[in-house]
């Protein structure tokens, strides 16, 4: 059901944008550095934020539902498998090793997420272990998942499980608003796993639930963590709750009154495919399926431009700004990535690494995949198992460097911020050990969005 449901969205958003009515918004791009001010609306900064830590959390009591949601941390079951231990507990906080870089992942939207966890487990008809370097009787393929390649090559590796709060069938609007608000169409109301919602009060925002379950978790942590890198990656709906999240984390570490310190800030955040709230104008016609009429949960303001797309922007913008290395990875028939609006996506392109990667995996007993219907979720698998690849250094060129996806370095990332780059190879396979890119301007990438 959950396929069936996503597969016509798509494939309405796809004949809308093939018929030509995606119009574009011009935009003058102003080639010095806005401060900050100039960057997010005020209707985003609070004078005063919340006791995060200690005044920020969701009451779970003994409900094992309830227990499922928050952050944990990942430590090895078996080879090629996980298991996810709260990170509010010392059981969990003894799982990291502040030697080690660190990433947190969030999933995206689940219809079905009131009755599973987003497990990481790759689809069985593409891909295999020996593609990635294991031996596929020690490591099997059908329960190889992708985040533990991550603790395999030495990462401390964290889940942000949010998946009862994003179980509103496809009905963006009410997921997106449960980021930034506690007003929205489905106020932040959750779902059990025998299918009810539940509309007991939530007072935060999930974005201020992620900082509060963040900064509870670092309270247990050594005071060297943060001394290696700290990575956000992210997919979907879940890029719209880190940047919403990270934005915050980095505005309460600062003044006299911080609640964290700079050292254990995101670093990077990748983001696959993410959702920028649905804008497309039709003629005179403005066609808007985001979350209207909101209020920014914790400055008590309306939504800049009365639009959860734009205050993504506004946050990634804001991040690029502070210094975060930010990679969008996407692909050129996305009805995520066409839903942009002009003006944004020129924010987006400044401010990122800008990657169209067009998974399209083959399967003598399957195949091709279809980019229509399973390249959303296929570009996830792509950009996460790339970690597997190690990066060699030395001198390559740009589109050599971001052929290594997770794996290339941050400070490599870092020096092709504002560059845009096309796959024109390797398409056909899960590892990016075969991938061919080529820089793009973003002349070209702007073009694309209006066809």
């Amino acid at each position: 059901m959950k396929a069936v449901k996503i597969i016509a969205v798509v494939l309405v958003a796809a004949l809308i944008a093939a018929a030509g009515v995606l119009i574009g918004i011009d935009y003058a791009k102003d080639d010095g550095v806005a401060p900050l001010a100039d960057i997010v609306s005020s209707n985003l900064i609070a004078e005063e934020y919340p006791d995060y830590k200690n005044d920020v959390y969701l009451e779970k009591g003994d409900d094992p539902d309830l227990n499922e949601l928050g952050l944990f941390w990942c430590r090895e079951v078996s080879p090629g498998v996980i298991e996810m231990v709260p990170a509010d507990t010392a059981e969990g906080a003894a799982l990291v090793d502040p030697s080690k870089p660190t990433v947190i992942n969030v999933h995206g939207m689940m219809t079905d997420g009131y009755y599973r966890i987003e497990d990481y487990v790759f689809n069985n008809v593409i891909g295999s272990s020996e593609e990635f370097g294991y031996d596929g009787a020690v490591v099997p393929y059908d329960t190889l998942q992708t985040l533990w390649i991550w603790l395999d090559k030495g990462w401390n590796v964290g889940v942000y499980n949010w998946h009862r709060f994003v179980s509103e069938g496809v009905d963006f609007a009410a997921i997106e608003a449960k980021v930034w608000s506690t007003d929205g169409p489905a106020n932040v109301r959750w779902r059990s796993s025998d299918g009810k919602y539940h509309d007991d009060p939530v007072e935060y925002s999930l974005a201020e639930l992620f900082v509060g379950d963040y900064l509870r978790a670092l309270e247990l942590l050594d005071d060297d963590f943060g001394k290696e890198e700290i990575r956000f990656t992210a997919h979907s709906m879940g890029g719209e709750l880190v940047s919403a999240a990270a934005f915050l984390l980095y505005e309460i570490s600062e003044g006299e009154s911080a609640q964290i310190s700079a050292d254990k800030l995101p670093d990077r955040m990748t983001m696959d495919d993410t959702f920028f709230g649905a804008y497309l104008q039709v003629g005179d016609n403005l066609f808007d399926i985001s979350a209207k009429g909101l209020s920014v949960r914790w400055t008590g303001k309306d939504m800049p431009d009365d639009r959860t797309g734009r205050a993504v922007i506004e946050a990634i913008q804001y991040l690029a700004q502070k210094g975060v290395v930010i990679e969008y990875y996407t692909y050129n028939s996305s009805f995520l990535n066409l839903a942009i609006p002009a003006e944004d996506r020129q924010i987006l392109l400044d401010s990122s690494v800008y990657i169209l990667a067009d998974p399209n995996y083959v399967n003598p007993d399957y195949g091709e995949y279809s980019l229509l219907t399973d390249g959303h979720v296929a570009l996830r698998k792509y950009s996460q198992c790339s970690i597997c690849r190690a990066y060699p250094g030395g001198e390559m060129s740009d589109a050599e460097k971001v052929a290594y996806a997770n794996a290339l370095p941050t400070s490599e990332l870092k020096k092709l911020v504002g560059k845009a780059f096309l796959m024109t190879g390797g398409a056909s396979t899960l590892t990016t050990a075969d991938d061919v890119f080529e820089e793009i301007s973003h002349a070209e990438i702007m073009e694309k969005a209006k066809k």
